[in-house]
């Protein structure tokens, strides 16, 4: 393999769980394999471009993912686009069946977010609707005696505007900043998130994908560029 004139930087993004460790065939001699940070970087040249590529799992708020980095070199002397769209992934079960996985674009996994985001949004104004509702509002009870000298219990309700309009402000602004805060969680999920990119000569590109996690044996990635297919098999069994 030729060298790769020049510096991967790696990006991660989530929380870090298990690096998988790449399956390789001993007559396969298209792969050259390094660790890089703890993570097997595996990168596979087929014609003008080298293909790297590492995976395991992630975690964060919007679910449990096989989470992909991929490094593409054009060593060619002409342009050719990556699509995102082109990545495909498959799974090997413990029953031996082969399952198709779903590997999020950035703008799928943008709708992701924002439909977690709406069902955070919509309960957490419920819950500050309903503290604000309550705001201004005091019930006072007095006891008092009756000249037989029977007790009995007088009940007045207060409500007091100012309050509940300091209470409805407090709330408008939270759930405002609640909203400004997921925006910002959004855009940094997009930071590095692999999007259509057409790859010149001499230059590279590197970035991360995410793919739906399910249980199972062997996670193989296919990264389609230049009409040849670059594959890399995983082991995703659950170490002991």
């Amino acid at each position: 393999m030729r060298k790769i004139g020049c510096i991967i930087f790696l990006i991660f993004v989530g929380i870090v769980c298990k690096a998988q460790t790449f399956i390789q065939s001993v007559a396969d001699s298209t792969v050259v394999t390094e660790y890089n940070d703890g993570k097997q970087w595996v990168y596979r040249e087929i014609d003008d471009f080298v293909v790297g590529l590492t995976s395991y799992e992630s975690n964060d708020d919007y679910g449990k993912y096989y989470q992909i980095n991929i490094f593409i070199h054009n060593q060619g002397y002409t342009s050719v686009t990556f699509n995102p769209e082109e990545v495909a992934a498959r799974l090997i079960t413990k029953r031996g069946d082969s399952l198709q996985l779903q590997v999020y674009t950035n703008e799928t996994f943008q709708k992701k977010i924002k439909r977690s985001q709406a069902w955070t949004m919509a309960l957490y104004g419920v819950a500050a609707g309903l503290n604000a509702g309550t705001a201004g509002h005091s019930t006072s009870y007095s006891t008092s005696y009756s000249p037989n000298g029977y007790a009995y219990t007088t009940v007045t309700h207060h409500y007091d505007a100012s309050a509940t309009y300091q209470a409805n402000m407090a709330t408008s602004n939270q759930i405002a900043t609640l909203g400004r805060t997921l925006e910002d969680d959004r855009a940094i999920k997009e930071e590095g998130y692999l999007k259509k990119t057409t790859i010149h000569p001499g230059e590279s590109i590197v970035g991360y994908m995410n793919i739906k996690r399910k249980k199972g044996l062997i996670l193989t990635v296919d990264v389609l560029m230049d009409g040849n297919v670059y594959s890399f098999d995983w082991d995703v069994r659950k170490k002991k």
